[in-house]
């Protein structure tokens, strides 16, 4: 992702803006923005990691990442493994789960846990628990 064309556009708007304040303003705002360049691509890049942690959250285990190579951003997505990958248990471990308390050797007490998939996870949770 280049950055260039954003500092470009802000540099434009610096320059709109001072032209209402004539010719002292334009002259002030076109000194301003050399500096402002390094500044500006610094806090788009900090905006940009920000809501990549943001997404990040949300995509849990998925990830991604904001990279910079030189001058240039990027992103690494990192997909979450996908529900049909986990095994499924065989219909003679369902059987035991289900039939009042018959355990296979070398299986301890059984627990219960509270677990809470985010809302776009529950209809496959649910589809995957129905086969």
């Amino acid at each position: 992702m280049e950055l260039s064309g954003y500092v470009e556009a802000l540099r434009g708007a610096l320059s709109t803006a001072a032209a209402a304040g004539g010719d002292d303003a334009v002259q002030l705002a076109e000194r301003l923005t050399g500096p402002l360049d390094a500044a500006t691509r610094l806090v788009i890049q900090e905006a940009l990691s920000d809501a990549a942690l943001e997404i990040t959250r949300e995509l849990a285990p998925g990830s991604v990442e904001l990279r910079l190579r030189g001058r240039e951003l990027s992103f690494a997505v990192t997909q979450a493994p996908a529900l049909d990958s986990v095994d499924e248990p065989s219909a003679d471990a369902v059987q035991r789960s289900t039939d009042g308390g018959a355990e296979a050797p070398g299986e301890g007490a059984t627990s219960r846990i509270s677990f809470r998939p985010p809302d776009h996870l529950t209809a496959r949770i649910e589809e995957a628990a129905d086969r």
